[in-house]
C-alpha cells in the first residue's frame, strides 16, 4: 500500500512541468482573449467591489479551457454576473483571514523581545504561504464539487494538500520561484500573471483529481 502510494506521489510530483508546460501553451494559443481576460480581472480588482466575482469568473473561465470546452468572452461575462453570491462569500473568508494575518504580523513586529518577534514574524508569513495555497487550490475546487460552496471548497483543497504533501510543497515552491521570475519582466506578469495561475490551479487539481475519478468512474463536474 505504502509503495503504490509512493509511486503515485512520484507521478503526480513528476506533472508540475506538464502544468506549467499547458498552462503556458494555452495563454500562447489565445494571446488577446488571455489578454482581455487577465486585464478585465485587474480593472475589477482595481475597482475592488466586481474583485471577488471576477476572481470566480476568471476561475470558471479556465476550469473550461482545462476540460477542453469551447470558451470565449461572452462565458465570462455568464460567469461573472453569477457569481455576486459566492465571489463575495469566497471574498469575506480572505479579507478576514489576511486581515488576521496582517494585523498579527503587525503587532508582532513591534513586540519587545527582538528575537520572539522574528520568531513570530517568520511563522506568520509561513501561514499566510499556507493560506495563499489554501485559497489557489479551493477556486479551482468550486467548479469540481456538485455545489459551489466557498466551506466545501476549503476543505477539499485542505485535504487534497494534506494528501499531497510533498506536491503541494514542491509545487507552492516552484509558484514561488515563477512569480518571482515573472516580476523581473514585469509586463508579462502583468498582462497574464492572474490568468496563469487561474490555469495552473485548475490544472493541478484536475490532474489530483483524475486518478480518483477514473477509481469511482466518477465525471467531471459542469461549472457554472
Amino acid at each position: 500500500m505504502q509503495g503504490s502510494r509512493d509511486k503515485l506521489n512520484r507521478t503526480v510530483i513528476k506533472k508540475i512541468p506538464s502544468i506549467y508546460r499547458r498552462s503556458l501553451r494555452e495563454i500562447w494559443e489565445d494571446l488577446w482573449t488571455m489578454l482581455v481576460v487577465n486585464s478585465l480581472w485587474i480593472i475589477a480588482n482595481l475597482l475592488v467591489i466586481p474583485g471577488p466575482p471576477a476572481t470566480i469568473a476568471l476561475q470558471a473561465y479556465a476550469n473550461r479551457i482545462v476540460h477542453n470546452e469551447v470558451t470565449d468572452l461572452s462565458d465570462v461575462w455568464q460567469a461573472f454576473k453569477r457569481s455576486w453570491g459566492v465571489g463575495w462569500h469566497w471574498g469575506a473568508v480572505n479579507l478576514a483571514g489576511v486581515g488576521l494575518l496582517a494585523v498579527n504580523y503587525y503587532l508582532v513586529s513591534n513586540a519587545l523581545d527582538v528575537n520572539l518577534g522574528s520568531y513570530l514574524q517568520g511563522l506568520y508569513i509561513a501561514v499566510g504561504l499556507a493560506w495563499f495555497l489554501l485559497q489557489f487550490f479551493a477556486l479551482p475546487f468550486l467548479f469540481e464539487q456538485e455545489q459551489m460552496k466557498v466551506s466545501l471548497a476549503l476543505r477539499n483543497s485542505a485535504l487534497m494538500i494534506g494528501r499531497n504533501l510533498r506536491f503541494s510543497f514542491l509545487f507552492g515552491l516552484s509558484l514561488l520561484v515563477f512569480l518571482a521570475l515573472a516580476t523581473l519582466t514585469f509586463a508579462l506578469g502583468i498582462m497574464f500573471g492572474a490568468v496563469f495561475l487561474a490555469l495552473a490551479g485548475n490544472f493541478a487539481v484536475n490532474d489530483l483529481l483524475e486518478p480518483i475519478r477514473t477509481d469511482r468512474n466518477i465525471p467531471p463536474t459542469p461549472d457554472l
